[in-house]
């Protein structure tokens, strides 16, 4: 039998812990508060700015998140889950 190869960056870090619970944790409500008030009868207005500089308005969660660009694991699950939801 052969040991596994693994290809990954150099700068990759494994963690764990309460620590990366806590991250994982605050990246979800940091997606989360960002199209809570776009929801329910009373939703707000976000102003944006699109990938070309311009301004965009809307109170659409789907906009908003496609608009988003995340770095975080546990955000980008946050998001994908929500994209399946405002669908």
């Amino acid at each position: 039998m052969h040991a596994p190869v693994l290809v990954l960056k150099d700068s990759l870090k494994r963690e764990s812990g309460t620590k990366v619970h806590h991250a994982n944790i605050q990246a979800s409500k940091a997606v989360a508060d960002i199209i809570r008030t776009t929801l329910g009868p009373r939703s707000m207005l976000k102003m944006l700015l699109d990938a070309s500089g311009g301004i965009v308005v809307t109170n659409d969660g789907n906009a908003i998140l496609r608009e988003l660009d995340l770095a975080h694991p546990a955000a980008k699950a946050c998001y994908s889950t929500m994209l399946i939801y405002l669908l």
